[in-house]
């Protein structure tokens, strides 16, 4: 993910990228969006707001309260996933590109990926790197549990279902809070209205997961279709 975007901003003019720079405030004044990124003002004829729902909301509540408030109820669930190096011959039941475990066997995992298969050079010859996902909206809970314990619960999990017993040789654990949107009952007609509310804003649009699709390909098109908007 992040070296698709790393890929993205070369090709974009020197200096039009600005990093770790929180947006603040929004306000309109007549053809001109005005916000505030690190403390520094800045003008924009169009504005693409990308981020999660939950961080949009408090941006245009002050301009449209229903908005805000359509927007802040999208909800999140929140994911952590615990990466592995194991020796290949350590993982005997690696096949294909890994496995996803349904909800109806009530486990901690939610699914498993052997990264190492999907993608050239995420491990060395003879080696397994094997990325498991925990948490999810089923089971908030297990995020509550510090790196050590998580590690923990991975491991049985994949002793249980992949014949895994090796201790591994890296481990990393990575957290995303609020980070996966849930497309509950009656989500497509709250998306129409926000997307009704917003239209009613000159040169806005939305775009990100938070709406029509979390998958990549879904943002790459929810992203073009915004830049067509702002530019029509």
């Amino acid at each position: 993910m992040g070296a698709l975007v790393e890929a993205l901003a070369r090709c974009l003019p020197e200096g039009v990228v600005r990093l770790r720079a929180p947006a603040g405030a929004l306000a309109h004044d007549g053809a001109t969006w005005r916000l505030r990124a690190s403390g520094e003002a800045l003008i924009a004829d169009a504005l693409v707001l990308a981020a999660p729902a939950h961080a949009v909301a408090p941006l245009l509540a002050p301009l449209d309260a229903a908005l805000g408030r359509l927007l802040g109820e999208i909800e999140y669930a929140s994911s952590a996933t615990v990466t592995l190096a194991y020796r290949r011959a350590d993982v005997p039941g690696a096949r294909g590109f890994g496995f996803v475990v349904p909800a109806v066997e009530h486990r901690a995992l939610i699914a498993c990926t052997y990264a190492s298969r999907k993608f050239p050079g995420r491990a060395p010859e003879g080696h397994e790197l094997v990325r498991a996902f925990v948490g999810g909206a089923l089971r908030p809970d297990l995020l509550a549990r510090d790196d050590a314990a998580l590690v923990e619960v991975v491991r049985g999990e994949l002793r249980a279902l992949a014949g895994v017993t090796a201790a591994p040789e890296l481990v990393r654990v990575h957290r995303h809070r609020l980070a996966m949107p849930q497309y509950v009952v009656g989500h497509l007609e709250r998306v129409a209205a926000i997307e009704a509310r917003a239209a009613a804003l000159p040169a806005l649009s939305l775009a990100g997961a938070a709406y029509r699709g979390v998958g990549v390909p879904d943002c790459v098109r929810s992203g073009a279709a915004a830049a067509d908007q702002v530019l029509d």
